[in-house]
């Protein structure tokens, strides 16, 4: 030690000997106006003065440090601080650790279903082509992103922009391997699928152009990597072996790389073959060379150079030539009303750097709305904490006070109050991350797909480790600054003469925290809102007519591992029926080939003999082929006419049934038993109306039910490759699935069953984000309010302690209890209606927001809103309970006594 600093820290021990003798005999006499004996009030002052030497003394050791000393002694002492008050840490933690876990596990799902890129080389390069406009034959797809083949090939071999152009198509196939059968999704791809993505091979070698050059090509196949791993244990024997899809062999090849599965996102596609392998695969299917007929997905990617604005004017001048040329093909010549609507179509290049998937379009928005509503959680939460530290920095105004009068720069308080707020921060950050998982596990539940078919991850990777990173210093800084600035801000002299009848930060502190409070008053009642409006749509959609019994129907989807002829499928598919109805407990069965409720559809153009369609706009129809027992087993009332019979089965004439709604809207209510239809493009009117069915749902519960066609199944059963079957049951259906599987497997063991559930689990299911939303808004809602009942109950116990002499004179004048209750209650109301009116604002913006996501209410409905501020209201009353009982029953006496 240097001789300066050996007699600085002399005349320091010199005034604090001086300082101790009139300090220590001040605060006994003020301890023994409290009514404490002499010896005891000596004690109690001896230790309140060696609190305040520790502090003298650490501000003089942080003065004389280097900076990076001084810093870590900060968080020495915040530690050591934090520690001093394990209840407020701990609750400080937890708020944390809920807002940043909740906000990590959401973005977890949403950064692999909506920001990801395809793990291809330089993805951004990669576009995928879309037609908006409508499509004039059939189509196998959403109608935007689909082609035909031959327009496929055109367009690879007439572009000047692409450096390549591929598609694919998903289709689900029976793969048998060994002993083992079982269902996957092949894609079925261009050649060139790999090198234009720009995807590698982790064993063997992957498919090349060559392999589609020409229908029934190259039985080639390839695997993706985790399937792979999954059900081959990742062995390289199985290189070379030959696997069937659909019955017909294929030569395995090759593994994808690692992380590859595929450009449907979130969905892995497990097996690769080439596109030109369908008919193979799928014998009756005949649309590869029809250019009438869409059903392949197209990415390119861009040469270098180009831009996607650029390349989409080249492409556009192309498909305008290409029109041309199809106008005068046969089918526009027949169909001469199809023309202009056809030139009406719009072609457009759209990113394709994150590939496309039916999960994104289904779970985007809902998983948009679920991040802002966690990011309101976490504001909350940070508002909560804010408040927290305000009253702490109130309580420490001496310590701080003391700090700055020995020498402390405002800047050095602000240092040690803000390395609290980030070791506080971080602490709620590791636990979050922590919980994180459990949390994104929870919500894979909720997500409208089997857990076991969909890729998304619970486990957090370096993107979601750095968002957390990001999202707990965001949150030091959002909580922890305005505390640190208003406690650095005490008033030194003032603060030293307090005693012990005020509180130290005065007004001003009420005032933040009072602004703190309304802040999570306006959030909680935003959240209420939010989950009033989720909450009835969900039970509307709950109470939505689906036009069929939904309770003890079991429902199973049966496939063929194997191609089956027609005659051969026709017959198996009633025998299982058949086979099934002897099941005991199961009163009908019937199936039929579009699943109901997963949002799947088939739809065409009908001409009922009699009625003329309007000119260019055929009358369009759902379609569902069904076989008999169908209706029986889903309790849908057939209105008039008849059902069909199995004696109608396989025979030669066409049968259908149609909806209420169809007769309605294209018969005027007319009977139309016994006209005949012509579906498609057809003329020639070939299939007979044998009966109306009530009206039903089809793929969604939401929407208006659309006329619909249902066919016998027999009239298409070559392009029928799997059946959905429908089961009433006369007990609980749970139990009765084992013995539907074995029945099955007992009809034919080539057979694949998936997607055993009740028919209410499936209703469930198409209303999982419903319920996802509705759920954690009002988990988040609930959450929320408690938080804003501890933040203003505190406030409001602040607020009689720093106001408990104004009390105690007026009680001590005659102000009675009532009274004192109305002067807290006045308190909590300014602020209370201050949030109320800021979150019903900001209800009624978010609401327009969301209206897509409600259904059979408005964004602004007057019940929802008056429920929450009901809601806020009655919290906000209970918060104010045990500070108002307490400042009416302050006593004056004591209150006074320090006057």
């Amino acid at each position: 030690m240097s001789w300066r600093r050996f007699w600085q820290r002399r005349r320091r021990d010199e005034d604090l000997a001086l300082e101790l003798e009139s300090y220590v005999a001040h605060e006994t006499d003020i301890n023994i106006g409290r009514g404490m004996d002499p010896d005891a009030a000596r004690r109690a002052a001896l230790r309140k003065f060696g609190s305040q030497a520790r502090v003298r003394e650490d501000v003089y050791e942080r003065n004389t440090l280097h900076p990076f000393d001084a810093i870590w002694q900060d968080l020495r002492y915040g530690v050591r601080q934090l520690r001093s008050k394990p209840a407020f840490t701990l609750t400080t933690v937890l708020s944390l650790a809920l807002g940043i876990g909740a906000n990590t596990a959401v973005f977890t799902l949403f950064d692999q279903v909506l920001l990801r890129l395809l793990p291809v080389a330089n993805p951004r390069e990669l576009v995928e082509l879309e037609v908006t406009g409508g499509r004039f034959g059939s189509n196998e797809g959403d109608e935007e992103h689909t082609f035909s083949y031959p327009l496929y090939q055109t367009l690879r071999d007439r572009s000047t922009v692409f450096s390549g152009l591929t598609g694919q198509t998903i289709v689900e196939a029976g793969l048998s391997a060994g002993d083992r059968v079982e269902t996957v999704r092949a894609g079925l791809v261009a050649g060139n699928f790999f090198d234009v993505l720009g995807v590698s091979a982790s064993a063997g070698r992957l498919l090349t152009a060559e392999a589609s050059r020409s229908a029934g090509g190259q039985p080639l196949a390839v695997l993706q990597y985790d399937y792979w791993r999954t059900r081959f244990a990742g062995s390289d024997r199985v290189l070379g072996t030959t696997i069937r899809l659909g019955g017909a062999p294929f030569a395995v090849v090759g593994v994808s790389a690692p992380g590859f599965e595929g450009t449907d996102v979130g969905v892995p596609t497990q097996v690769w073959v080439p596109v030109t392998m369908r008919p193979v695969i799928e014998p009756n299917w005949k649309e590869l060379e029809s250019e009438r007929s869409t059903w392949f997905y197209l990415f390119a990617r861009l040469k270098t150079g180009i831009s996607r604005e650029q390349a989409q004017a080249s492409m556009r001048v192309l498909y305008r030539q290409l029109q041309a040329e199809e106008l005068t093909a046969e089918f526009f010549q027949q169909h001469p009303q199809m023309k202009a609507g056809f030139l009406r179509q719009t072609f457009s290049l759209i990113p394709g750097s994150r590939g496309q998937s039916g999960l994104r379009s289904q779970l985007g928005e809902p998983l948009l709305v679920l991040q802002c509503l966690v990011v309101v959680v976490l504001l909350i939460a940070c508002a909560n904490v804010a408040n927290l530290l305000i009253a702490r920095a109130a309580a420490r105004a001496r310590e701080l006070a003391i700090r700055g009068a020995l020498g402390a720069s405002r800047g050095q308080l602000i240092r040690q109050l803000s390395i609290e707020s980030l070791l506080l921060a971080t602490a709620g950050g590791a636990l979050g991350l922590f919980a994180c998982s459990w949390m994104t596990r929870g919500l894979l539940h909720f997500l409208p797909f089997d857990p076991d078919n969909v890729s998304l991850s619970a486990s957090p990777d370096v993107r979601v480790l750095l968002f957390a990173a990001g999202a707990t210093l965001f949150t030091a800084l959002l909580f922890g600054v305005a505390p640190a600035l208003q406690g650095s801000r005490a008033p030194s002299a003032g603060t030293l003469k307090e005693e012990a009848g005020s509180i130290a930060g005065g007004r001003s502190h009420v005032r933040l925290r009072k602004a703190f409070v309304s802040l999570q008053v306006g959030l909680s009642c935003l959240l209420l809102i939010g989950a009033g409006l989720f909450a009835r749509t969900l039970g509307n959609l709950r109470h939505v007519n689906l036009g069929f019994h939904t309770e003890r129907v079991a429902m199973l989807s049966v496939r063929p591992a194997s191609v089956y002829d027609p005659s051969h499928k026709l017959q198996l598919y009633r025998t299982l029926l058949e086979t099934l109805a002897a099941v005991p407990g199961v009163k009908a069965v019937g199936a039929n080939r579009v699943q109901l409720l997963t949002g799947g559809v088939w739809d065409g153009d009908i001409l009922v003999s009699g009625i003329e369609s309007q000119e260019g706009h055929p009358s369009t129809s759902l379609f569902n082929a069904v076989t008999p027992g169908y209706f029986e087993a889903l309790g849908i009332p057939v209105k008039a006419g008849r059902d069909f019979r199995w004696s109608d089965w396989g025979g030669s004439r066409k049968l259908c049934l149609v909806n209420e709604e169809l007769v309605r809207s294209f018969l005027g209510g007319t009977n139309p038993v016994g006209r005949s239809m012509a579906r498609g493009m057809r003329r020639a009117s070939d299939t007979e109306i044998i009966g109306v069915l009530g009206n039903s749902r089809y793929e969604d519960v939401r929407g208006e039910i659309a006329p619909q066609t249902f066919v016998s199944m027999d009239i298409g059963i070559a392009n029928v490759n799997s059946i959905n079957v429908y089961a009433r049951i006369q007990g609980d259906p749970i139990q009765i699935l084992p013995q539907l599987r074995a029945q099955v497997r007992q009809v034919d063991a080539n057979l694949v069953v998936t997607g055993m559930r009740t028919l209410d689990d499936q209703v469930n299911m198409r209303l999982s984000n419903e319920r996802m939303l509705a759920f954690l808004s009002a988990a988040f809602a609930l959450l929320a309010t408690l938080l804003a009942i501890v933040g203003l109950s505190g406030v409001l116990a602040f607020i009689v302690a720093s106001r408990s002499r104004e009390i105690g004179i007026r009680v001590a004048l005659g102000a009675e209890r009532g009274r004192v209750v109305r002067l807290v209650l006045g308190e909590m109301l300014t602020g209370t209606l201050a949030g109320i009116a800021a979150g019903m604002s900001a209800g009624l913006l978010c609401g327009r927001l969301v209206e897509s996501e409600l259904f059979g209410v408005k964004a602004a409905d007057p019940l929802v809103f008056a429920a929450s501020i009901f809601t806020v209201l009655g919290a906000s009353a209970a918060a104010a309970l045990v500070p108002s009982w307490r400042a009416s029953r302050i006593d004056p006496i004591r209150a006074l006594r320090y006057e």
